[in-house]
């Protein structure tokens, strides 16, 4: 069971939506320290991320970005923070493209 679960629905069609999750990957990577890797689909994508300590997944969709991820020992003690930064980084991408 994932630690962290963020949804965030949007209007924006599934070739936007993939425009704002590569970048989300890029700060994530620069941010957070994250590796990510992206499998493209037909109607969805799916993004991988890890680092020590945090693994998971976001899903990119054509009317919603959904995030899972769970979290190492050391780093539920974290938790409120890292589900901040990981909202706060999707609600600016979203307000950039008008979606907020």
């Amino acid at each position: 069971m994932a630690d962290i679960h963020i949804t965030r629905p949007h209007t924006l069609g599934l070739a936007t939506a993939r425009e704002l999750a590569n970048k989300w990957m890029e700060g994530a990577a620069q941010k957070m320290g994250l590796t990510c890797s992206l499998v493209q689909g037909d109607t969805e994508d799916q993004i991988q991320f890890e680092r020590s300590g945090v693994n998971g997944v976001m899903k990119v969709r054509g009317d919603a970005f959904e995030l899972e991820a769970k979290l190492g020992l050391m780093m539920k003690a974290l938790k409120p923070m890292i589900e901040a930064e990981i909202d706060k980084n999707l609600s600016r991408l979203l307000e950039k493209a008008g979606q907020a």
